[in-house]
């Protein structure tokens, strides 16, 4: 649509509805010229026109005047022979681009209505202003002339320079470094902040690239590191992250904020070209550098984790950044005291596989609430590279190396095991860890004495199956009740060898012929009693006893009860026999278990029996 050529003036003719096409009609002294313009290819004759002039006009000089420098102020144009303003009707950025490039500048950064830098001089001369951007004198802009008063001159902010950033610098204040701090940005000479409406970490890791950094580690609000210098710049930011610099994000604009310093953004910037935030992991007040309160090194301060929701993931995690091979065992509530610096993280979510803690969820760097470091997260690691938990496994307090008070060696410490719910299939897995065939009995309540150090599980689940008690389900490492003591130590008695019968031997003692006396088992190279008490023992175990000892059973067998051959020493080893009789083996019988005698069984109830005299021993 041509406006102004060799003296033509144009009008635009507009349908006051839905415009389906459009009149313009030209006219200059010599002739008229109507043009019909179809936008839709249909007519609509029916409608009231109302007939808007657009004009040009040769703009020979535009200056600013108010503002702190020639880069900013009231927009004033020189047009035949005087000055005069521009009224802030529709202006926007596209024409303060054009105004910008007239005077030098390298591009516009805000346009401001109602005489923000005072009234200009002259008339209002133009209203309307409707430039693209590209031109390169608002004169080939299409304009309205003005009605405005002075009070709605516009004013506009260029770059002061010919470069096409906006900022010429930024800045981080008020943090432990230049890496971290209330976000400073200079823009023609002066310094301001930006207002934390929306500000995220995408937000952040522009402002971080801008200044010179990897990537943001975390975003801040409400001048989380206190009020910045100079006028609140930029509001509502929303960056997607990948930008170089602010001015490729979304925004309301720059000057267009109303918001105090007490809204000052910050951030926190990751201060080499590294790409892993965490720089390092140490463990501080257990007894060696497997253990300890968690600290993680973050731009060259040491910090902790809040222990909320820390669990054996988030162990696995550290200790494998912290060259172990695996966890024993999270702590929370600053088990092993508090930790040095600020809280840095909280509610980690790691699924254990990963390398490093900045793989994990989180609620994010330095966003930590209320924690402080009465909750700091602690581990225990395994210290060296072996596939089991434990270095070492000994019994102790027993007849012999096969029977007593179990002992576990983990990061070189002897600790023990709390009773609750132990029983027989856990013996079998400590004495498989022992070295030895199967157990023959379990203990509880310090049977073979109470032991030193650390207790180091309960509530053990075995099946009797596993290799190593690894495999078996418990409360976790550590993770002991309350009512726990050492007083409550287990012990095993395991079968010594690889023999799959327990009795090794059985004897008669103390009788009147080699055929008849107490009787004696022989279990792990050691000669032990059965107790008789209340009828415990009968002709049909006695037959089993004959048997095992080589003698008849086809004649009288009698059984002795209450030590009739003396007392015997040692250990009572069963009670409550029940054998059919028909057995070759008392292994084969049913027991209270050997060991498990109660402690009515003294050997004062020391079984005997008599086998029938024809034996072979004549």
């Amino acid at each position: 649509l041509i406006l102004q050529h060799h003296g033509v003036v144009c009008y635009m003719i507009l349908w006051q509805k839905f415009v389906k096409f459009l009149y313009a009609f030209c006219f200059s002294a010599s002739y008229i010229n109507i043009t019909n313009l179809s936008v839709s290819g249909h007519r609509m004759r029916h409608y009231k026109p109302v007939i808007w002039m657009i004009l040009t006009a040769t703009i020979s000089e535009v200056r600013l005047t108010g503002g702190v420098g020639p880069w900013e102020g009231t927009v004033e144009v020189y047009t035949d022979g005087s000055w005069g303003t521009l009224c802030d009707y529709d202006f926007d950025l596209k024409d303060a681009r054009v105004v910008c490039r007239m005077l030098g500048f390298g591009r516009e950064i805000q346009f401001f209505p109602l005489a923000k830098f005072g009234q200009g001089v002259g008339k209002s001369l133009f209203s309307y202003l409707s430039c693209s951007g590209n031109e390169q004198n608002i004169g080939s802009c299409g304009y309205r002339k003005s009605t405005c008063s002075h009070s709605q001159d516009v004013g506009i902010s260029c770059v002061r320079t010919n470069r096409l950033e906006t900022t010429e610098g930024i800045r981080l204040i008020g943090g432990t470094g230049p890496y971290e701090g209330t976000v400073e940005l200079n823009v023609n000479g002066q310094w301001g902040t930006i207002c934390d409406t929306n500000f995220d970490k995408h937000d952040a890791d522009v402002v971080c690239r801008m200044a010179g950094y990897t990537r943001a580690i975390q975003a801040f609000s409400n001048a989380h590191f206190g009020h910045g210098n100079g006028s609140s710049m930029l509001y509502n930011v929303h960056c997607s992250g990948n930008e170089d610099h602010l001015d490729s994000c979304g925004s309301n604009g720059w000057f267009s904020s109303t918001c105090t310093h007490d809204n000052d953004a910050g951030v926190a910037c990751l201060d080499s070209g590294r790409k892993s935030i965490s720089q390092g992991v140490q463990f501080v007040g257990g007894t060696g550098p497997h253990e300890g309160t968690v600290e993680i090194n973050v731009n060259g301060e040491w910090g902790t984790i809040c222990g909320s929701y820390f669990d054996m993931n988030d162990a696995e995690v550290i200790c494998r950044m912290a060259g172990y091979s695996r966890a024993l065992q999270a702590y929370s509530n600053a088990h092993f005291g508090p930790g040095n610096g600020s809280v840095i993280l909280s509610t980690l979510k790691c699924s254990g596989n990963e390398n490093i803690v900045d793989s994990c969820g989180s609620d994010g760097w330095y966003k930590t609430g209320t924690c402080a470091h009465s909750t700091d997260a602690g581990v225990v690691c395994l210290r060296n590279a072996n596939k089991y938990t434990t270095e070492g496994i000994r019994l102790v307090g027993g007849a012999g190396p096969f029977e007593g008070r179990v002992e576990l060696n983990i990061n070189g410490q002897w600790g023990t095991i709390c009773d609750n719910s132990f029983d027989l299939p856990d013996a079998e897995v400590i004495c498989k860890m022992a070295g030895y065939s199967s157990a023959l009995q379990s203990f509880t309540t310090g049977h073979f004495g109470v032991g030193a150090g650390p207790i180091y599980l309960d509530s053990l689940q075995c099946s009797g199956h596993e290799r190593h008690l690894d495999s078996c389900a418990s409360s976790g490492l550590f993770k002991i009740s309350s009512s726990c003591q050492h007083s409550d130590d287990v012990g095993v008695a395991c079968l010594s060898g690889n023999r799959t019968d327990v009795v090794q031997g059985v004897r008669l003692v103390g009788g009147f012929k080699q055929w008849e006396g107490r009787v004696e088992l022989k279990v792990n190279g050691q000669w032990d009693t059965i107790c008789g008490y209340s009828s415990g023992f009968d002709i049909d175990d006695a037959k089993v006893i004959c048997r095992m000892a080589g003698l008849s059973t086809s004649g009288k067998v009698q059984v002795f009860p209450n030590a009739y051959f003396g007392r015997g020493t040692g250990p009572v080893l069963l009670s409550g026999l029940t054998c059919a009789g028909h057995e070759d083996n008392i292994d084969s019988c049913g027991s209270d278990g050997w060991y498990k005698t109660g402690s009515y069984c003294g050997h004062q109830y020391d079984v005997g029996v008599s086998c029938p005299d024809d034996n072979p021993f004549g």
